[in-house]
């Protein structure tokens, strides 16, 4: 290149730079944008903000209203209704008022996930037995994060010897592992969490030995004569079956197929309510349902900031119903992740297997329950599949499975599922 040429292409350059640094400068209105979690202080109600800049405003939308927002300095000024909002911007927070100062206070504060998912290992050393949010979460995740951790058993017991003392680590009644904090997940959302393992860490579990009463006729459970038989199995992981520790005579060839499950996957209920960890509902629960396995997606419905998620009581098999009152109860060791769906309502529990989708209903009969879980189901196939409500009943009618995985206590569980074979031809 020519000595005149090369000096015209640098002066060129140094003019260029200049310009190309200033257009690409990051101005306050663009480093305010994003994603945001705006709050009343006192609401329980907190609200998914996604700021947009505009040239020199902000635009959003904020309990179902939109508004443009101008920042000055470090001030954010922008009227929803008839109301005016304020707020000082400070890093990834805001402060600030509604009308007069310090009548109506809010909060905000940016959701920045990390550039990519993490992964952790958890060694619980505390087990709640409560879905609540007052209990200081072991784990702040973001979506796409996974967590290796485990549980104990119904009697708080860890993965240890049988009969160990130093095996028993918590008092029993459904001890939990949690609560995990998500971050981002708001009420309106379902948090998504893939059971990636759900693996026996131990060689043994017991069980309840009679059939519970609300299961059997006033005149069968009046005349049984209850036998004291042994309700400690052996979990033989390699044979993949279960058999009696000390067995009656009848027994002696009795082998039950391993099916690990988790018994307990919630979300904090929300609105107030706490709710322990033998209880179930719509945030999930005590759901006893022998499709929450190894490789399973459940989607719970998110009514709390964060959804608090819980996990425990975990059974190495059990039939429909939990008919002894307790199942195979063992400690598990579990890998799970986590994700949200944003903005997309969900009434009950979903879960979807390699095979099936499946509707999760809990109620004070099985009446309500089957109700409860064949509405979601139908309202499910309606939106994703985009079907009238008697095209839905054409599919369901022919095709739904109804299992009854839980039994014990006032609130029972109906799941209503159907085969995705069934569904795949169907246009989405």
């Amino acid at each position: 290149m020519p000595l005149r040429t090369s000096l015209h292409a640098a002066v060129s350059l140094l003019c260029i730079a200049p310009l190309t640094l200033i257009a690409q400068r990051v101005t306050p209105v663009r480093g305010a944008a994003g994603e945001w979690v705006f709050q009343m202080v006192g609401d329980q109600q907190p609200q998914r903000v996604v700021l947009t800049a505009d040239g020199d405003s902000l635009r959003g939308n904020v309990y179902g209203q939109a508004f443009s927002a101008t920042l000055n300095g470090a001030r954010l000024t922008f009227n929803v209704g008839d109301f005016r909002w304020r707020g000082t911007l400070q890093g990834d927070s805001i402060r600030g008022w509604l009308g007069l100062k310090d009548s109506s206070a809010w909060l905000a504060r940016r959701f920045r996930p990390p550039a990519t998912a993490r992964s952790y290992d958890v060694t619980p050393t505390s087990w709640p037995r409560e879905f609540a949010t007052n209990v200081a979460p072991v784990l702040r995740l973001h979506p796409g994060d996974t967590v290796r951790t485990s549980t104990v058993d119904a009697g708080g017991n860890a993965r240890g010897a049988f009969e160990s003392r130093e095996n028993h680590v918590t008092r029993g009644g459904n001890p939990l592992t949690g609560p995990f904090y998500v971050e981002g997940a708001v009420p309106g959302d379902v948090l998504i969490v893939r059971l990636l393992k759900v693996r026996l860490n131990r060689d043994w579990a017991f069980s309840g030995t009679q059939l519970i009463d609300n299961a059997i006729d006033a005149g069968y459970l009046a005349a049984r004569k209850p036998e004291n038989l042994d309700n400690k199995w052996v979990l033989d992981t390699i044979v993949g079956f279960a058999r009696l520790r000390s067995p009656s005579a009848a027994l002696a060839a009795l082998r039950i197929p391993l099916r690990p499950f988790m018994g307990v996957l919630a979300v904090a209920p929300g609105d107030g309510v706490v709710p322990s960890s033998r209880e179930s509902g719509a945030y999930g629960g005590n759901m006893e349902y022998s499709q929450l396995r190894e490789g399973t997606t459940l989607r719970l419905p998110v009514t709390e900031l964060g959804a608090y998620l819980y996990l425990g009581d975990g059974h190495a098999a059990q039939g429909d119903g939990e008919l002894t009152g307790d199942a195979m109860e063992t400690s598990m060791d579990v890998t799970f992740s986590v994700d949200i769906a944003r903005g997309v309502f969900a009434g009950l529990p979903r879960a979807e297997t390699a095979d099936h989708i499946m509707s999760i209903g809990v109620g004070g009969s099985l009446e309500q329950a089957t109700r409860r879980a064949t509405t979601d189901l139908a309202q499910w196939l309606e939106k994703d599949y985009k079907l009238s409500s008697s095209e839905a009943a054409l599919v369901m009618g022919f095709s739904v499975i109804y299992d009854v995985p839980d039994l014990v206590g006032g609130q029972v569980g109906v799941s209503a599922r159907i085969p995705k074979s069934v569904l795949a031809p169907l246009k989405r």
